[in-house]
């Protein structure tokens, strides 16, 4: 199952106990999806079990019988067909008060957004993307615009599907189900960015370490070439006595890192004593390679 008809799932089993609520459940769903022809409405969603749902919200608002089927040219979508006057009168224009439904409670609104997105509304899965779009046809401006209003920054794309309007970051989606009241939605998307953000950082942190140990095997590596150099033509006692003994160290302890040769060296010295006499190590020995050639 997707994570989109998951949260589709979750608006059909809410419970709505205001009958303004279907209401504005319902408007969301009509404006988005619905053409009237005369007072025959019709509108197609992709899901048998959200068309089902649909026909009883219209059943209970308007009193008409749905008709649900799948069309006649086959697809996936189901086709939700009935006959209403004032459904119709409701697709044709605004409502008395200028805007695209009436707020008679405080959870009209919420209702109202969860229809569109019901009928009309598909999101990725956080984990994947953040992605949020509402395939709406000549819904899509006043959509946008009210949207808008909320605080959001939506755009419409042309689709051959229809024109769309679209969020791509997770915060405007965090904040649509927020308003839509789906709080297990909103808290997903919430876990899937810090869990993205937590890989980031573990793989930065990865990234740095091995590039630190890298660096250690590299200087660890030139250290040893050289104080073979240095024995091979017996120039290693020619080094001050600690420059030599922590040259010698080296020699017996090729693979371990700076922390672990200044554990092992007696008498005890600190790592950054140990960087300190391997740099001269290297500083002294190529002097003295130098001067030999000479």
């Amino acid at each position: 199952m997707s994570f989109s008809y998951e949260q589709k799932l979750s608006i059909i089993n809410h419970n709505y106990k205001s009958a303004c609520c279907r209401r504005a459940l319902l408007t969301g769903i009509l404006k988005a999806k619905g053409t009237a022809l005369g007072e025959r409405i019709s509108l197609r969603v992709e899901k048998l079990e959200v068309a089902e749902f649909i026909a009883r919200l219209i059943k209970e608002q308007y009193g008409a019988d749905a008709t649900v089927e799948h069309p006649k040219k086959g697809g996936r979508c189901v086709e939700i067909s009935f006959e209403s006057r004032a459904a119709a009168r409701l697709l044709s224009d605004y409502d008395s008060s200028g805007r695209l439904f009436s707020e008679r409670c405080a959870g009209c609104q919420s209702a109202f957004l969860r229809g569109v997105f019901l009928a009309a509304g598909r999101v990725t899965d956080p984990s994947v993307q953040h992605s949020m779009e509402f395939t709406l046809g000549t819904f899509a401006e006043p959509f946008a615009e009210y949207l808008t209003e909320l605080g959001f920054s939506p755009k419409i794309s042309n689709k051959k599907i229809g024109k769309t309007v679209y969020f791509k970051n997770s915060t405007s989606i965090e904040d649509f189900y927020a308003i839509c009241g789906m709080n297990p939605a909103m808290f997903a998307v919430i876990e899937a960015k810090f869990s993205a953000e937590a890989r980031r950082n573990i793989m930065r942190l990865t990234n740095c370490e091995t590039n630190n140990i890298k660096k250690a095997v590299d200087a660890a590596a030139k250290q040893k070439a050289l104080i073979e150099r240095l024995e091979k033509k017996g120039l290693l006692s020619l080094l001050p006595d600690e420059i030599a003994d922590t040259a010698r160290l080296r020699m017996q302890y090729p693979d371990l890192s700076l922390s672990q040769l200044a554990a092992v060296s007696v008498p005890s010295i600190t790592k950054s004593g140990l960087s300190h006499r391997l740099s001269k190590v290297m500083e002294l020995g190529e002097r003295l390679l130098e001067e030999q050639e000479k």
